[in-house]
């Protein structure tokens, strides 16, 4: 049974799409599109419910993919139908009403590869790019070396060399999707999360993996920096009060009562000055109105 076919799940699936020819299309008529972790979508749960407006923010791409791990690791600590509807319908309620939500597990990628490509060869790039993505973690990037592309179980070796002891998988999803898409030329892919190993650590590993490069047609660190991109709830808040026009005590009340990490040390530029450190409600609020700084993770 694949997550989407869960019964905890029934209250979302009409806010949700898995077809691969519907992605394809939408992708080919825009090409950007948000990946989302389950961390930003146990955030937005609360944000959005109480302020819809806020969808306003993500306003680079009308398309958000879920990876179905994220679904799955949503709704696994809750014990039945109810108790998901209650955490989860109203957001994708929510999300739906401007965006396409599509759900995507590896065999949702691997077809999308193979409109490129023999099976044989996508399997081959999808085990290659894997590998890569994951090579922040040794063990687990020799794991995925060692599947069988030429077996008849290859994907579901795959799916599990992925997967391999379930911690942070997740993010190795989320990491080996965004860079099969942006090997197909869909791009930018914004990365809603903010995870500092799995996610951004993984990319820094990327900037200098020529092999990487060469796997996803990337002609260098300048342009993978402009095409993987990542939002933070700081600059999903900066997106927000731009988009809504909202006045500095406005923006100040939407910060005050927001989900964000204030403890999280926030890599960005304050006025061209390169700083990494947590930022208080007060200072972010200033700063944003001022128009002087810019988030990078």
């Amino acid at each position: 049974m694949t997550v989407i076919e869960n019964p905890k799940l029934n209250s979302i699936i009409p806010f949700l799409n898995d077809n691969l020819d519907d992605l394809e299309k939408v992708l080919n008529d825009n090409p950007s599109l948000y990946i989302m972790d389950n961390m930003m979508l146990a955030k937005i749960r609360k944000d959005f419910v109480k302020n819809p407006f806020m969808v306003s923010g993500l306003n680079a791409s009308n398309i958000v993919v879920i990876p179905e791990i994220i679904l799955e690791e949503a709704s696994k600590n809750l014990p039945n139908e109810e108790a998901f509807r209650r955490h989860y319908y109203e957001i994708f309620h929510i999300l739906s009403q401007e965006k396409e939500v599509y759900v995507v597990n590896l065999e949702l990628i691997l077809e999308l590869l193979q409109s490129m490509a023999s099976k044989k060869d996508a399997l081959n790039l999808l085990r290659n790019i894997a590998i890569e993505a994951v090579r922040i973690n040794p063990v687990i990037s020799d794991v995925i070396r060692g599947t069988d592309v030429n077996a008849t179980t290859a994907l579901e070796e795959l799916n599990g060399a992925i997967i391999h002891n379930g911690k942070n998988a997740g993010e190795r999803f989320i990491t080996t999707f965004a860079l099969v898409l942006l090997s197909m030329y869909y791009s930018p892919v914004y990365i809603f999360s903010e995870d500092v190993k799995g996610i951004y650590g993984a990319f820094r590993t990327f900037i200098s993996n020529e092999r990487l490069m060469d796997l996803i047609d990337i002609s260098d660190a300048l342009e993978l920096i402009e095409q993987y991109k990542f939002i933070s709830y700081e600059s999903l808040i900066q997106s927000v009060y731009l988009e809504e026009d909202l006045s500095e005590d406005e923006l100040m009340d939407l910060i005050v009562t927001c989900d964000r990490n204030r403890s999280r040390n926030i890599l960005y530029s304050l006025d061209g000055h390169l700083c990494h450190t947590s930022i208080s409600d007060e200072n972010l609020s200033k700063w944003i109105s001022e128009g002087i700084i810019k988030f990078q993770f």
